[in-house]
């Protein structure tokens, strides 16, 4: 977004422009540390200030759910450095059920030391996934509250719970999918310590690939993704890759395309979601976002059986 013919719109003349438009539009001017609001949609129906959400930590930390808290500030820490970055996150609504809200900002790449964005209520989008997997979207009661943050996680337990196999997990996305369609999902486990990746998947193009397979950290998606800071990445066509991975891994299995999204916890890198197709160029730069709502239950699931594993240990 250039700023040439916005910079005489008004706070309430943006409003005029973008009427009744889902979301609120920010700037951040990173050498003041100041934020501008540009338009404030209508968030009548959560019980936050989200203007107040996006400026203080401190309330943030007071009103999101506690699981999506240290990935919103790590996008938020990400924004205040001038660097673009997005996060989905959780929050109460006056009803006493769960919005799902998803923040993206970018850097301006025409004016340095800019960053726009805009917050954006999802809640509809996650609900579809939910209802495709047979749960329900609507709380009923106060005591429902706790509950509905929880909805989608828990609809893994029947797969961590029982023997501990991710795999079931995987299965589950792959069976609810969203956004441009998938033949293969992979979930690559990092194990920093050893210098390794531990690899699980579903679908037909690993059907003869055993589980937890391992492959040295050198050349994988991990190590691109480190050493380049990337918050996700898209191979077009396996054929043209230079990486080791992708001769060892996708190329054998008919995969010729992927996408592939890094999982933090702090500043370490500890899981990727990869959703493969064995068709090239099956996942376009504009559709990701469609990839939103796998996010957080994946990401749920993967806590929980991590917190098995040390279990049964």
């Amino acid at each position: 977004m250039t700023m040439t013919g916005t910079e005489c719109l008004l706070p309430g003349e943006w409003e005029c422009c973008l009427g009744g438009a889902g979301f609120l539009l920010w700037r951040i001017e990173v050498k003041k540390s100041r934020i501008d609001v540009l338009s404030r949609c209508a968030f009548d129906h959560l019980s936050v200030d989200v203007t107040q959400l996006m400026k203080n930590p401190v309330f943030r930390r007071q009103f999101v759910h506690e699981d999506d808290i240290e990935p919103l500030e790590s996008v938020m820490r990400a924004l205040q450095r001038g660097e673009g970055g997005s996060a989905v996150f959780r929050l109460p609504t006056r009803e006493g059920g769960t919005a799902w809200l998803k923040l993206l900002g970018y850097a301006d790449p025409t004016r340095p030391g800019f960053v726009w964005g805009h917050l954006s209520d999802i809640t509809d989008a996650v609900a579809a996934i939910i209802e495709k997997a047979g749960l329900s979207t609507r709380p009923r009661g106060r005591n429902r509250r706790r509950r509905a943050p929880a909805a989608i996680g828990k609809s893994f337990d029947p797969s961590i719970a029982e023997d501990g196999r991710i795999e079931t997990v995987l299965e589950l996305l792959y069976r609810n999918q969203v956004g441009p369609s998938f033949e293969g999902i992979l979930f690559s486990d990092i194990v920093q310590r050893k210098h390794e990746v531990v690899v699980y998947s579903y679908g037909q193009p690993f059907e003869s690939m055993e589980q937890a397979k391992v492959f040295s950290y050198e050349g994988t998606i991990a190590e691109t993704v480190m050493t380049f800071g990337l918050d996700y990445l898209i191979v077009d066509d396996t054929f043209d890759s230079i990486k080791a991975i992708d001769w060892a891994l996708f190329i054998p299995t008919g995969v010729r395309s992927y996408f592939a999204k890094p999982f933090f916890q702090g500043k370490g890198l500890h899981s990727v979601l990869i959703l493969c197709s064995t068709a090239p160029r099956r996942f376009p730069e504009a559709r990701i976002d469609e990839f939103e709502p796998l996010y957080a239950p994946f990401s749920e699931a993967v806590r929980r059986w991590r917190r098995a594993a040390k279990r049964n240990r």
